[in-house]
């Protein structure tokens, strides 16, 4: 290996350990759960946990995971105490996962830095020595990308230390390597499993009998490392073909075929029977998306493509809880590279293709003969199928998923940016390319990672507002000595953004979260925000007295929020697992800190309360009134549907709309029938054309009235041949699918004799 490359490798080490050290204990990528699962190894002498949906431990889906990592993390931990795991995974649990807020609350945990600092000991020790042993597997796949490159382009160094230095500072790779993540072994034997499969295609004698052992020894272990190194057994079955068909000789698809064989079922094949004992499923992944949680629709190629750009984040660097981006110009400039890598790379494999030899006229060195060339295609498409068939059926758009083909995408996206430069060029492309990855990759765990969960500096309050404290108790508990809105006017789809200071005033044992509710004048609740103080990031059981600190706090207004309207912006502090909620001086378990006027959307239809939602691109909802939101139990409410048609319909929809509660799906007022009272079938709209549909709610006199509150659903739906009644999904902004009906505002029905 190479002076450069020894440099690559020395340079990785140090930004994954860097990555490693700056992202707090259990806020990397599903850590909170990969770790449980190590430890209950460690703790229980390497016997799996058991896997139940209805009774989930800490590891949740993780232990339906093939345990090979977790089990070589438990030995290296085996050792150590880690009794204080407890209080060092203390979740968050107002975490925004998968959501970029302006307030942040990315924080998964409550940190406890007396704990977690250097020098290491109990669990966090533990979790750091599983994070070294992630960096030292991804060191191998970063080793097994240079040699990948050597033997698919011998003579072409550009390639061979550009793709390892692509991997060795791709911020997202790094990030995972310096976590507590299975995906690291089953990323390393993946892409080493393309390379000996490569190898194999390029003999030129009969093979050693030690090749097929280590090929059956690495798909084992693959095997039981993670479910996707079962697509490379057919690719390793047609190189052993292959080679006895070039060598006309049988002995390496039948000995072949039966060591490496025999190897992968010795050390894999106890987990899959298994499986097949407990759950009636060799792989358990029926058993994993119980516990995982399913799409409520299975997502179709629109829903999927809408995601494309958490997919493309989470390949090039979407840390903590897939909520810490980097800023968009970041992820702009990967995906020029990434794209003129892979267009590129298309159309030197398909010239190659063409000629069938190196191009005339253009100069790339030796490359490897065309089935070892495929065999690196093949495996990222069958990666990219896998990962679009997961993700139908489970919300897991992240580009990191296809790190086990990684070595092979980052070959030719660096052939893809280089072959067609003059030989001069090439290696000033890629040292400008590696230089934008490196700076990427130092920066940032000093400028993204590191202040997503610094804690709020200690501030110094100047006077008082108000004080909380427990209902009865003599003095505040919590003082609140600043508040300012800081927009009065907003819009649905938009954040109320508020400035708030607090102060502890005495200590507690209590977790008090911190909530904002935005209230209509009839008391109901259009939209909240439940956080932990200082961003998510404080536990008021931790904080001492006179601990104060700044408070933003946003609060998101649903896009079918009814305007216009005025709303009251109250805050409080409750307890979650309790319910009991701290109250001000005068007994009041809420202090208003002043008022916002929601306006309606721009529009040019002239209709109230513009929306725009639309049901599968054949209708759209765009406006709606309501008589009242605060009907009495007993009494009608009055809802008032702006339809459009957006093409011409052949079929008759209908329309229902519901007081529901979303909880038991308890519907407590009704209407379900043809637009207009039967009078305008969807089959006669004219496309353009405005419908007002007025539709009546008559609130069941039995509702329960506390607390009352319950959602207005809507949807649509036809009267199928085959005597089903399939309904119209949303259509997103972005061409993606929703869910088959909507929420349009929260209703709050009232005791009989209660009205406005």
């Amino acid at each position: 290996m190479s002076r450069i490359l020894y440099v690559i490798l020395a340079v990785y080490v140090i930004l994954a350990t860097i990555y490693s050290i700056t992202t707090p204990i259990f806020e990397a990528s599903d850590e909170l759960w990969h770790y449980p699962m190590v430890k209950y190894l460690a703790d229980n002498g390497l016997q799996l946990p058991p896997q139940d949906p209805a009774n989930i431990g800490p590891w949740r889906q993780e232990g339906s995971q093939p345990p090979l990592y977790y089990m070589l993390a438990a030995i290296l931990t085996a050792g150590i105490d880690t009794s204080d795991m407890e209080m060092v995974r203390r979740v968050n649990p107002h975490a925004d996962i998968g959501i970029v807020r302006p307030d942040g609350n990315a924080n998964m945990m409550v940190h406890r830095t007396e704990i977690e600092s250097f020098p290491w000991h109990g669990t966090t020790l533990a979790v750091h020595i599983v994070r070294l042993f992630s960096i030292a597997l991804g060191l191998g796949t970063v080793i097994v990308t240079y040699q990948l490159a050597r033997e698919i382009f011998p003579d072409n160094r550009v390639v061979q230390l550009g793709a390892a230095a692509f991997v060795a500072f791709l911020p997202m790779f790094l990030f995972i390597s310096g976590s507590v993540n299975n995906d690291n072994l089953s990323n390393f034997l993946g892409n080493l499993l393309i390379l000996l499969i490569v190898r194999l295609l390029k003999v030129t004698r009969l093979p050693h009998w030690r090749d097929y052992a280590l090929i059956g020894i690495v798909t084992g272990a693959g095997l039981l490392a993670k479910f996707n190194i079962g697509f490379l057994i057919p690719l390793v079955a047609l190189a052993l073909l292959v080679v006895s068909v070039r060598l006309r000789d049988w002995r390496p698809l039948v000995f072949g075929g039966v060591i490496s064989g025999v190897l992968t079922v010795a050390i894999a094949g106890w987990w899959y029977w298994r499986n097949i004992q407990l759950f009636g499923d060799p792989t358990g992944l029926n058993n994993f998306l119980d516990i995982v949680g399913r799409r409520a629709i299975p997502a179709n190629t629109a829903q999927i493509w809408s995601e494309r750009h958490s997919f493309t984040q989470a390949f090039w660097g979407f840390f903590g809880g897939v909520n810490v981006p980097m800023p968009e110009i970041v992820y702009l400039i990967f995906n020029i590279i990434g794209g003129i890598g892979l267009i590129g790379a298309a159309i030197f494999v398909l010239w190659r293709f063409i000629r069938a030899q190196r191009p005339t006229g253009i100069s790339f060195g030796h490359a490897a003969p065309l089935l070892p060339i495929m065999i690196t295609i093949i495996w990222p498409v069958i990666s990219f199928i896998s990962y679009l068939r997961w993700t139908a059926e489970t919300p897991a758009s992240q580009g990191r998923l296809m790190f086990g083909a990684l070595s092979c995408i980052a070959i030719w996206i660096v052939v893809g940016l280089t072959w067609w430069l003059p030989g001069r060029m090439r290696p000033a492309m890629m040292t400008g390319v590696v230089g934008y990855f490196a700076l990427i990759a130092f920066a940032v765990p000093i400028f993204v990672i590191a202040p997503a969960y610094a804690l709020p500096p200690q501030t110094t309050p100047t006077r008082t507002i108000s004080g909380f404290t427990s209902e009865g108790a003599e003095f505040s508990l919590i003082n609140l000595y600043h508040a300012e809105i800081l927009n009065t006017d907003v819009q649905p789809e938009q954040y109320v953004l508020i400035d708030t200071g607090w102060w502890m005033v005495g200590p507690t044992d209590h977790d008090w979260s911190l909530f904002v509710h935005l209230v209509t004048p009839d008391n109901v609740i259009i939209s909240q925000r439940d956080i932990y103080p200082g961003g998510g990031k404080l536990a008021t059981s931790d904080l001492p007295a006179g601990r104060a600190w700044d408070n933003p706090i946003a609060v998101w207004i649903p896009f079918t929020a009814y305007a216009p309207m005025t709303l009251e912006v109250q805050i409080g502090w409750n307890d979650r697992l309790t319910g009991e909620r701290l109250v001000t001086s005068d007994g009041r378990e809420t202090y208003s800190i002043g008022q916002i006027r929601l306006m309606p959307r721009d529009s040019e239809l002239n209709v109230p309360n513009p929306v725009r939602v639309n049901f599968g691109n054949l209708l759209e909802l765009v406006g709606y009134q309501i008589t009242d939101l605060t009907p009495q139990a007993g009494e009608t409410t009055q809802l008032t549907l702006y339809w459009r048609g957006l093409e011409k319909m052949p079929d008759d929809y209908k329309v229902f709309a519901n007081i529901i509660d979303p909880t038991t799906l308890t519907k407590y007022a009704s209407s379900d029938g043809m637009p207009v009272d039967w009078n305008a079938p969807t089959s006669t709209w004219q496309p353009g054309e405005i419908i007002e549909d007025v539709r009546n709610l008559t609130v069941n006199a039995d509702t329960p009235t506390t607390p009352g509150i319950y959602e207005l659903e809507l949807g649509l739906y036809r009267e199928a041949p085959d005597g089903t009644f399939p309904r119209l999904r949303i259509i997103t902004p972005d061409g993606g699918q929703a869910d088959d009906f909507i929420y349009l505002s929260r209703i709050r029905v009232l005791p009989n004799g209660e009205g406005s």
